[in-house]
């Protein structure tokens, strides 16, 4: 399920499809350094609803074979991976930026920031100035330092490309507290969540999931 790997700035990075796939490079690493981990999730929503609360089969918890890690997975949905990796031991706390927080969280260790900027929801989708405006500035060292203001260790940056509303996004002004995110993290995971970024994008942008990633690698150059 992980369609490519690579390096950005050093670090490795996978590139997963859905959300929740992220489990795979999670617990790979976590089974290879025995380390918890705190993620940094940069994503349009806030993925903290609980493991497995939309399956009538309870899965396992147990990260210390792939197959298990599988077999997990295929009962999540893409906004319960998180919870899994908390009550699985591979993260001790996640932190998620996104543009919108009126979902309770799952487990005490997951924290949300919607920065001020953000406004209502219907204004994001209807594509107002402000919305806009926001959506410019989601790698913007300012926006970023105020939903982190410490670099947690050891990290794991997590990127849902739906992210990213419009182009503009992937070329900030003052991308260096994102780069030093990405150089401090021992791995970095990208979602391409394909209808997510279709549906949210803005009207008359014509980004694509996959547009975006070539457009964030580049930004590691």
């Amino acid at each position: 399920m992980i369609l490519r790997e690579t390096l950005f700035r050093g670090t490795p990075l996978a590139l997963v499809e859905q959300h929740h796939h992220v489990l795979i490079p999670w617990t790979r690493l976590a089974r290879r350094t025995g380390r918890r981990y705190h993620a940094v999730t940069l994503d349009h929503h806030t993925d903290v609803l609980p493991a497995f609360g939309r399956s009538a089969v309870k899965g396992s918890f147990d990260f210390q074979s792939e197959e298990n890690v599988l077999s997990a997975l295929a009962l999540l949905r893409h906004d319960e991976h998180i919870d899994w990796a908390l009550r699985a031991g591979v993260l001790v706390s996640a932190r998620i930026l996104s543009h919108e927080d009126f979902t309770p969280c799952a487990h005490s260790a997951m924290s949300v920031h919607c920065d001020s900027v953000w406004p209502e929801t219907q204004e994001i989708l209807n594509g107002s100035p402000r919305a806009l405006s926001a959506a410019e500035q989601v790698l913007e060292t300012g926006y970023l330092r105020r939903g982190i203001p410490e670099i947690p260790d050891p990290l794991i940056l997590d990127i849902d490309l739906d992210n990213f509303l419009c182009a503009r996004a992937l070329h900030p002004h003052d991308p260096s507290y994102f780069l030093e995110l990405a150089e401090r993290a021992e791995l970095i995971t990208v979602s391409l969540e394909r209808d997510w970024v279709r549906c949210l994008r803005f009207r008359g942008e014509t980004v694509t999931a996959d547009s975006l990633f070539e457009e964030l690698l580049l930004l590691g150059k």
